[in-house]
């Protein structure tokens, strides 16, 4: 019997795209004892699962966004990352202006001191010669998903906006600016790409949040990235209809095992609710892995351009376009499918 997408993940996506009359789309609870009960945010699931759900923040924003939002800049020379400033009097002893640049960003309760950023910013120098920078905004990242959190993206990529504004002051053009984002920063990514009218090199969008951006309901090309954000717009989905976006709006889409949670190497035994959140969280953190991974050459992705999943594991697009995932790739349009194995490098089983 092949291999299909969960009856649950079906179930839930079909049920939120029928849920017009709740303001954000993903889950309040995942209760597998009750029908599949869906409800309106992905607070208190999310949250409890990280044992931190009291720490999630209120009220205004006070602080200056010099604060709040911060970035931190290295490359081969100088693999250590330093704080870098807007305007920053000592910017050339932070990068060099002569070599492109590089920007990764977290999402909603992540920071970049997590592992999987600093692995992919040491991996990015270590396989291309660029500046790097992290953009650290841990603490607007900690409010409740809906509204607030979402409407933090603007405030960050706001700010990032002047910050890219600066560096092109200091010598390195558009079109020498790459971005991967995760989940809410592959938003971010997207909303400063529209504020520079789709002239950034390229941006890679690992898994972009899909909950009240893409669904139930579409916030508008000024919330969620898009092919129109940037020269060419990679999007590498693994949680869709549940964190991460239905379908890709990139060039082009990588959907590794559908796109689905779970993700092979994800797959438990589902017996409670914090363990199918785990296994979702987990879908969604894989696109992360995937790329990060990928930035080694021996490391090959390769996808089959495809109508959807199903005609993939049915190998009718045996003889379709093969394509990279991730920096590698030729740079076609279309969507592609690749199918992955459940441990690490997590090999191409068809290709």
């Amino acid at each position: 019997m092949l291999p299909t997408p969960s009856s649950l993940t079906l179930i839930i996506a079909a049920a939120l795209s029928a849920m017009e009359g709740i303001s954000c789309g993903l889950l309040d609870m995942f209760n597998t004892s009750s029908d599949y009960h869906l409800a309106a945010s992905m607070d208190a699931v999310f949250g409890a699962l990280k044992n931190d759900i009291a720490t999630l923040l209120k009220g205004p924003v006070t602080n200056p966004m010099e604060e709040e939002v911060t970035f931190w800049c290295g490359n081969r020379n100088s693999t250590k990352l330093t704080q870098t400033f807007l305007n920053d009097s000592e910017i050339m002893m932070k990068i060099d202006v002569n070599k492109p640049m590089t920007f990764v960003i977290h999402g909603w309760l992540d920071n970049a001191t997590r592992l999987w950023v600093q692995f992919t910013v040491q991996d990015i120098m270590k396989y291309s010669d660029t500046n790097v920078c992290t953009v650290n905004w841990s603490r607007l990242a900690r409010y409740n998903y809906y509204q607030v959190a979402v409407n933090h993206t603007l405030l960050v990529s706001e700010f990032l906006t002047k910050f890219v504004e600066f560096l092109v002051t200091t010598g390195i053009p558009l079109d020498k600016i790459t971005m991967v984002g995760h989940s809410m920063g592959a938003q971010i990514c997207g909303q400063v790409g529209r504020n520079f009218r789709g002239k950034i090199a390229k941006i890679y969008g690992l898994d972009p949040a899909g909950p009240c951006f893409t669904f139930p309901r579409d916030r508008g090309l000024q919330y969620r990235l898009d092919h129109t954000d940037a020269k060419f717009v990679q999007m590498v989905i693994t949680s869709r209809y549940m964190i991460g976006v239905g379908s890709g709006e990139g060039h082009e889409n990588f959907y590794p095992n559908g796109g689905y949670s779970p993700q092979t190497n994800c797959a438990l035994p589902v017996t409670s609710d914090a363990e199918f959140a785990d296994q979702i969280m987990c879908s969604h953190l894989h696109a992360t892995t995937l790329f990060r991974l990928s930035l080694n050459p021996k490391n090959v992705y390769r996808a089959r351009r495809c109508i959807n999943w199903p005609l993939y594991l049915l190998v009718f697009c045996n003889s379709n376009e093969a394509n990279l995932l991730g920096v590698y790739s030729n740079q076609a349009s279309g969507n592609f499918y690749l199918r992955t194995s459940a441990f690490s490098p997590y090999t191409v089983l068809l290709s």
